[in-house]
Order: structure tokens, then C-alpha cells, then sequence
């Protein structure tokens, strides 16, 4: 009698083990959710080095996945395929995706301007590149736009202006490093590659403060944005909410620790050599701010955008759906 109650019990015993296991790794695989985040080469991957290196679980059954996008063609694709989870991209292209996908909302903005008008020759201010050639990236495209959009508010004639254009950074900071081109529009970190190159280049203005001079913001214009997908900001606010905290305190490591941010970044896979990194950071303009308290600054940048060119914000302004509420 006693040896068929232990036989008994022990198969009791066996099958409640088997079933809390069963359960423990079904609940395991239901819990478990990998998320995707992406962002272009450049000051937008340095803004997610620290993350993407210590990768902290910043809710517990989550599963993140960092990568850097080599051209913003590439980055554009992936993000219009609604491949990545969360993203940063170029503030325009944030309005684009909301306009063609609706299922892409703006969490804030991890860079403000870090463009600089630079020369070799005795310039002071905008004004004086009358008559000038002067280097810039991308025609039609943001930096283009954002510098005759404060051109056209200080009332410069740009028709004066013999702009010459090329299709990246790399391409501008060979021909100033060397001296083909002697004033232009470069941002960081390039920037400081270009001033360890060539020592005679002088930094004029930040288009971020000329930013402010033209418009009511007390911050500037909003470079980088972090984007988030609709659908997975509503069914997972409790990551949503630790990933903007994880985010804020990382970008103010970076600020605070620049040497070990240059080389966060290098191991990221960001292009830029570390050294040049660290020497960058102070101009970089890297900032998380929410997009509750940045909400004007997007709605009059959209606009400026939108007035100068509609193809560069989607076609139409994005409605108020575009920024996110739940934070």
C-alpha cells in the first residue's frame, strides 16, 4: 500500500514538474519580443553607440537588435518597408513615412542642427556669399533647403550665389580639405575631419543659431528624429516609456564622455574615426528632447519645408497623428 501512494505521488510529482517546465519556456517564448532599431551613418548612429554597445535590458522579455544603415537611400527602403521597430532618420524623411506608411509616429528629436557655414576666405556672414561659390550637399534635399530657407529670411538674394553641389560629405570635404572649394556648408563630425585636414578653414555661424534668428525657437531646427511604429508604440507603452528614458540618458553619457563615445561609435560600425568623434561631440548638437516639448519647432520647420518644397515633407503636411501622445 505504501509503495503504490509513493508511486503514486512521484508521478504526481513528475507530471506537475513536466507541465511548470511546459509552461515556464511556452511563457518564455510568448514574452520574448525582438525589437528592431536602425539608424543612418553618421551623428544619428553615434546618438545610439552607447545603447547599441551595452545593449541593457530596459524591460524585462525584450530582445534589441541595433544596426546602422550605410546610405540614407538604404535607410529610406527599410523604413518605408516598416522594417524597423524604431528608427532615426533625417526629420523630413520622419514626415514622409508618417504621409506614405501611417504607421510611423515622432518620439523626439536626438540632434538639432549640426551644419556650420565654413571658409577660408573673409567671410562674416551669410550675406557676404553673394558673389561666392559656395559647396553644399544633397540640392533639394534638406541641407539645401534649410540653408535657402534662411537665406530667403534674411533676405539674401540666393540667384547671387554660384552653389555647388555634391551628393554626400565625403564628397565636399576632399575638395575644401584641398583647397578646390574655400567656403561651404559642412556639418559634424565631418567638420572636425575637414579642420584637422586643412587649418586655415574657419567655422562662420551654425545654421542652428541662424536657425533661431529666423523663427521662434529657442532650440533650433530638429536634425535627427526618433521614430517609433504606431502599432507597436500602442501595444507596448511600458517599453516605449523606458526606451525614451534609456535614450535621454545615453546621448548625455555621450555629451559627458566624449573619448569613449568616439570609440562606442567606431565599434557600432560608424565610419567616422574615433579620435575624430570625440573632438566633434561639443558642436555635434546631440539632445534627446520629447516631442511634447518639441512639437512647435517641427510644426514650423514642416512648414518651412513645405512652403520651400512639398516632395521634401511627403506631398502634404503631416497631421497631429505624427506625433506621439503616449509619453
Amino acid at each position: 500500500m505504501k509503495k503504490s501512494i509513493t508511486l503514486l505521488l512521484s508521478i504526481i510529482i513528475g507530471v506537475t514538474t513536466l507541465v511548470g517546465c511546459n509552461q515556464t519556456k511556452e511563457e518564455s517564448i510568448v514574452e520574448t519580443k525582438d525589437v528592431k532599431v536602425v539608424a543612418p551613418d553618421g551623428l544619428p548612429a553615434i546618438s545610439l553607440s552607447k545603447l547599441a554597445k551595452e545593449n541593457p535590458h530596459i524591460v524585462k522579455g525584450y530582445k534589441i537588435g541595433y544596426s546602422v544603415e550605410a546610405t540614407s537611400d538604404s535607410l529610406s527602403t527599410t523604413v518605408m518597408k516598416e522594417e524597423p521597430d524604431i528608427a532615426v532618420v533625417p526629420s523630413n524623411m520622419a514626415a514622409i513615412a508618417y504621409n506614405k506608411t501611417s504607421n510611423y509616429q515622432i518620439l523626439g528629436t536626438v540632434g538639432m542642427g549640426s551644419f556650420y557655414l565654413v571658409s577660408t576666405e573673409d567671410i562674416n556672414d551669410f550675406s557676404d556669399l553673394v558673389g561666392k561659390e559656395v559647396g553644399n550637399t544633397g540640392k533639394g534635399l534638406t541641407p539645401d533647403i534649410t540653408v535657402h530657407t534662411i537665406l530667403k529670411e534674411k533676405n539674401i538674394n540666393t540667384e547671387g550665389i554660384n552653389f555647388n553641389y555634391v551628393n554626400a560629405m565625403s564628397e565636399l570635404v576632399p575638395l575644401m580639405a584641398t583647397g578646390k572649394l574655400n567656403t561651404g556648408f559642412v556639418a559634424e563630425p565631418a567638420l572636425t575631419g575637414l579642420m584637422m585636414k586643412n587649418k586655415n578653414i574657419k567655422i562662420i555661424k551654425g545654421l542652428n543659431d541662424a536657425w533661431k534668428e529666423v523663427s521662434d525657437s529657442k532650440t533650433g531646427y530638429p536634425q535627427s528624429t526618433l521614430i517609433i511604429k504606431s502599432d507597436f508604440a500602442k501595444e507596448n507603452p511600458e517599453f516605449v516609456k523606458a526606451f525614451i528614458e534609456e535614450i535621454s540618458n545615453s546621448i548625455k553619457w555621450l555629451n559627458e564622455n566624449s573619448k569613449d563615445a568616439g570609440i562606442y561609435a567606431k565599434e557600432f560600425g560608424v565610419s567616422t574615426e574615433p579620435t575624430v568623434i570625440e573632438k566633434s561631440i561639443e558642436r555635434s548638437n546631440l539632445k534627446f528632447v520629447k516631442i511634447l516639448e518639441m512639437q512647435k519647432e517641427y510644426e514650423d520647420y514642416y512648414q518651412k519645408l513645405y512652403d520651400f518644397e512639398p516632395k521634401t515633407v511627403g506631398g502634404k503636411l503631416p497631421d497631429e497623428g505624427i506625433f506621439y501622445k503616449g509619453e
